[in-house]
């Protein structure tokens, strides 16, 4: 049966797990001085090692030659916790074992001691998915396990889990892996794989994979699927949706001349030839950073195909999503900083332009209550209007024209 990347080389020591050196620190000298903690909360992105170091925890406290900090991965207790079936470490999913009665029987299950091994330990994955009553049932148990009772949570979001629990945790974050690291660990792998790859489409994928070696393991799952051997960084950017720098830089060309109908097929295009938009947008925005375009123009744009990015990621279908941010990049040309509206106004018309003093108040008064402040309108004072509600931002010329 094939195994896929990911967990044929999945760490299998402390030493193993990259790029989290400050985790990994802790662990190591709370293992070497018989300090761990009962109860370890382990934060961060998917994929960047959290549930690979809490069974890495487990077997460095129950293997034979244990606790210590490099388990043997040889003896009957190290290749049980590995293969997922040993009895005294109970892997839960939090997602699926979310409710209270779920909780409930680990409270009945904990007052039995371990039957083969040095502690018994709970991993529960996930677990900022467990109902508020559920955290409220296992307050007092993890506060205060019995001595043989070792609890390795492991979430994506901490902010999810309630202060009480986080509380009567030690609390490791994990961080988003360097992507040379991960390239290391792909060269290692594809090497053992005997897959010849090139240098660039190592660092594509590691790029690509925003830091987690897990995202990056299974892009080179599929780009050996896809290919088998001598893979090139084209065969990377056609398996994962990835624009090339050329593509990129011909977009933006048609954004910045305001040619809308080439930038809208170019994105059918690139969507007919499995374009991925949250990579498309990520590569636009480091683009733009790196661009000497007008700090203005460059602002704008960077907000535009941020905000479509943030959509993205919230479902929204991607590629309506991106034609939107499109319609919108082409029309920022049109843009112009508050300064030039008001020297506009002032010179051409000073008179001509007038609010209703009243409704200017409102308008303006109701913007500033959450300043704590009040606030005064000069009658038929549009420049002093634009002067107080827009503050400095960038706004349409022909929009206050009109």
């Amino acid at each position: 049966m094939y195994t896929v990347l990911a967990r044929k080389y999945r760490p299998q020591k402390i030493d193993e797990i990259r790029g989290q050196d400050v985790a990994t620190t802790i662990i190591r000298n709370a293992i070497l001085k018989n300090k761990i903690h009962h109860a370890l909360l382990l934060s961060g992105p998917m994929g960047t090692g959290k549930t690979s170091l809490a069974r890495i925890i487990a077997k460095s406290l129950n293997c034979k030659n244990g606790p210590t900090i490099d388990p043997c991965n040889e003896c009957e207790l190290c290749i049980s916790i590995t293969k997922g079936k040993n009895v005294d470490v109970i892997e839960i999913d939090g997602a699926s074992n979310r409710k209270v009665e779920d909780a409930r029987s680990i409270i009945e299950s904990i007052k039995y001691p371990p039957l083969s091994s040095r502690y018994k330990v709970y991993i529960v994955d996930e677990v900022h998915m467990l109902t508020q009553e559920a955290f409220n049932a296992l307050l007092k148990t993890i506060e205060e396990p019995p001595n043989y009772v070792k609890f390795i949570f492991a979430t994506t979001a901490l902010d999810k889990v309630p202060d009480t629990i986080q509380s009567r945790c030690q609390i490791l974050s994990l961080k988003k892996v360097p992507s040379e690291i991960i390239a290391e660990k792909l060269k290692v792998i594809s090497e053992k794989e005997q897959v010849a790859i090139d240098t660039d489409a190592i660092d594509m994928i590691a790029h690509f994979a925003n830091g987690s070696f897990r995202v990056a393991e299974g892009y080179l799952d599929r780009c050996i699927n896809y290919k088998g051997d001598n893979i090139t960084s084209e065969d990377v950017e056609k398996v994962i949706g990835i624009a090339s720098f050329e593509q990129i830089k011909k977009y933006l060309f048609f954004i910045k001349e305001k040619k809308l109908s080439s930038a809208l097929s170019m994105i059918d295009n690139l969507f007919n030839n499995n374009l991925n938009a949250e990579f498309f947008s990520q590569s636009v925005i480091n683009y733009l950073l790196s661009s000497d375009l007008n700090l203005e123009y460059k602002t704008a744009l960077l907000n535009v195909y941020y905000n479509v990015l943030v959509d993205i990621k919230h479902q929204v279908d991607e590629k309506i999503a991106l034609k939107i941010a499109t319609h919108k990049a082409v029309s920022i040309g049109d843009l112009e900083k508050v300064e030039k509206l008001i020297e506009y106004l002032s010179e051409n018309e000073p008179n001509q332009i007038a609010l209703d003093s009243q409704s200017a108040k409102n308008i303006v008064v109701k913007n500033s209550v959450n300043e704590g402040n009040k606030t005064d309108i000069k009658e038929n004072s549009m420049l002093d209007f634009v002067l107080r509600e827009f503050e400095g931002k960038i706004i349409s010329t022909e929009n206050i024209k009109k």
